[in-house]
């Protein structure tokens, strides 16, 4: 990030202030897919989701790992450890999802080609003035599990990692978040529908 000042910013060239807006951009996760929409971001990196799941101690967040990791030049074992699994997707019983039930997860680094992003739960289009970067569904950790997870916006057209096996691990895991009524006003929120979102640039 950097910052002019009103007079550095009118001693600058026109063309020096096209290539500053140019490089203005956000970063955010597209969550259950290998790329970025091409029309409004760049892929930084793909990888796959990652997180320590239900246990006690580990990350409960969900990062996205590169496919690509490189090593310390130092050949690190210790015993007592956080853990790192793939997450898995839990799907089995949303029919138009079953065909990726205990598929492990991909994600992607996106830039924005402009501006800031911002994810928006329980909506399926963003508000005015901003652009779509993609829509899906909140997802996080099962409601009854050790470890919680803060919900993730994952793309509608969600698909396995290119490495899957479906090994089943069930270290790190992604169930659909639904509305529950009562502090949640319902109209108009739907008690048990699955929430939207989408991710926004401006």
């Amino acid at each position: 990030m950097f910052i002019l000042f009103a007079d550095e910013l009118n001693n600058l060239t026109d063309e020096n202030k096209i290539q500053k807006n140019v490089d203005k951009g956000d970063i955010y996760v597209r969550w259950g897919k290998k790329t970025c929409p091409s029309e409004v971001a760049e892929t930084v990196y793909s990888g796959v989701i990652g997180s320590g799941g239900n246990e006690k101690g580990s990350t409960n967040k969900y990062v996205c790992l590169p496919n690509d990791p490189r090593w310390g030049s130092k050949d690190l074992t210790a015993s007592d450890v956080g853990h790192m699994y793939g997450t898995e997707y839990e799907t089995n019983y949303v029919s138009q999802y079953t065909n990726l039930h205990d598929k492990e997860a991909p994600c992607a680094i996106c830039k924005t080609l402009k501006g800031s992003a911002l994810m928006i739960p329980a909506r399926t289009t963003c508000y005015s003035g901003w652009t779509t970067q993609y829509t899906g569904y909140l997802m996080s950790a099962y409601f009854n599990q050790e470890g919680s997870s803060d919900p993730i916006c994952v793309d509608e057209t969600m698909e396995e990692s290119s490495n899957s096996d479906g090994g089943n691990q069930n270290g790190a895991l992604l169930y659909f978040v639904i509305g529950k009524c009562g502090a949640l006003k319902c109209p108009p929120y739907v008690d048990g529908k699955v929430l939207t979102c989408v991710v926004c640039s401006k």
